[in-house]
C-alpha cells in the first residue's frame, strides 16, 4: 500500500482509531500475543477479525500489514498505551 503520510503517523491514527474504540485492553493483549509468529497469525487475524476492520476505517488494512511485523506490532503496543 502506498501511503503519503509517515509509518510513525500511521501507527499514531491507527493506535487512536484502537483506543476511540475502547479496544485497547484487547489489542494490546492480542498483539502482545502475536511473538515470533507474527506472520502466521496474521493471515489467521485475517479470517477473524475481516468483519471488525470496518471499525479501523480505512487503516484496516494497513493494520494486518503491522500484524506481519514484529517491530512494527512492538511500536503500535506502546503507542496504544501511551494513548489509552
Amino acid at each position: 500500500m502506498n501511503y503519503t503520510i509517515s509509518e510513525d503517523e500511521l501507527l499514531e491514527k491507527l493506535a487512536r482509531k484502537i483506543v476511540d474504540a475502547k479496544l485497547d485492553t484487547v489489542a494490546i493483549f492480542l498483539l502482545s500475543s502475536f511473538g515470533p509468529m507474527g506472520r502466521l497469525w496474521a493471515q489467521v487475524a485475517r479470517l477473524y477479525l475481516q468483519p471488525f476492520l470496518i471499525l479501523l476505517g480505512e487503516y484496516g488494512e494497513y493494520f494486518l500489514s503491522v500484524l506481519q511485523d514484529p517491530e512494527k506490532v512492538e511500536k503500535l503496543v506502546r503507542k496504544i498505551e501511551e494513548l489509552s
